[in-house]
C-alpha cells in the first residue's frame, strides 16, 4: 500500500488508480471497479466469478461485504471531495436476495458527513436485472 495523493482529481480513471495502490492485493483480486464518482457517491462494480460463489452458485457474503465496504471508502472520498484516509467505525448490512451469474452493482451514497464521521447507505443490486441483492448502511472516520 502507498500514501494517497490528496491533490488527484475524483475521476473514475484516478479512483481505479488509486484503488490498484491503496487496497490490499486479496482485495485487489476481486476485480472491484470503481464505474461513477461525484459530490453524492459512488458506483463500483464486481464481476462475477465462480470463485466468489458458494454452494449453489450464490456470490458469497464474505464478497458482497467487502464490496460495500470498498465502495463506501469512495463515498468516503467523495464526502471529502479528495483521496483522504478514513477507517470502518461500524457496518450494518442485510441481505435481501442470492445473486447468481452476475456481476453486482454498489451503489454508495452519503446520508451525512460531519468533521470526523461520514454516515452513508450502499446498496448491491444485480447487473443485468437491477434486483436488490444487499443493503448496507455504514460509518466511517475521517482521518487527517
Amino acid at each position: 500500500m502507498s500514501e494517497l495523493d490528496p491533490t488527484l482529481p475524483l475521476t473514475v480513471d484516478t479512483a481505479n488508480r488509486v484503488s490498484e495502490t491503496i487496497f490490499a492485493p486479496w482485495l485487489q483480486q476481486l476485480g472491484m471497479r470503481v464505474e461513477a464518482i461525484d459530490s453524492s457517491g459512488a458506483t463500483l462494480r464486481l464481476p462475477y466469478c465462480e470463485q466468489l460463489c458458494r454452494a449453489g452458485g450464490m456470490v458469497c457474503g464474505q464478497a458482497l461485504l467487502a464490496l460495500i465496504d470498498t465502495c463506501m471508502v469512495y463515498v468516503a472520498f467523495a464526502a471529502q471531495n479528495q483521496y483522504g484516509n478514513c477507517t470502518t467505525v461500524s457496518q450494518n448490512t442485510s441481505f435481501v436476495r442470492a445473486a447468481k451469474g452476475q456481476d453486482i452493482i454498489a451503489r454508495g451514497t452519503i446520508v451525512k458527513s460531519g468533521r470526523q464521521l461520514l454516515f452513508g447507505e450502499v446498496v448491491l443490486t444485480t447487473a443485468d436485472d437491477a434486483k436488490t441483492v444487499a443493503t448496507g448502511s455504514a460509518t466511517y472516520m475521517l482521518l487527517p
